[in-house]
């Protein structure tokens, strides 16, 4: 008697990432606007615009969430290395190299007078 394993990941339909990951919120009027301007104009990934917008958002909005840093270099280094077919040891090191540029942006921005802040 053989048993079926199921498939990794979410079954169809799941909307686990989206109520509760780095997506759940929807994005306001004017954070859609930045999202079809960046892919219109610079011509970005879909992925990688819509990390940009949330970026930006969490910098205006909540610059002390810590989480939303780790997510997105994660979600960064994941895409790339999908893109460009690195191992584990390479995405672990960009990952690293993501998390820490975020930072440094973060702990920037949030020494910034705040007439500066984009």
């Amino acid at each position: 008697m053989t048993q079926n394993k199921s498939k990794r990941g979410g079954k169809k339909g799941n909307q686990n990432a989206r109520k509760h990951g780095f997506y759940s919120t929807t994005l306001s009027p004017t954070e859609t606007c930045r999202f079809r301007n960046i892919i219109d104009v610079e011509g970005l990934d879909p992925q990688i615009a819509l990390l940009r917008v949330k970026l930006q958002s969490s910098l205006q909005y909540d610059p002390g969430n810590r989480r939303v840093l780790r997510e997105a270099s994660t979600l960064l280094a994941t895409w790339y290395a999908a893109e460009y077919r690195l191992d584990r040891t390479d995405r672990n090191y960009l990952k690293t190299v993501i998390e820490n540029i975020l930072e440094t942006s973060f702990i920037h921005h949030s020494l910034a007078p705040t007439g500066s802040r984009t």
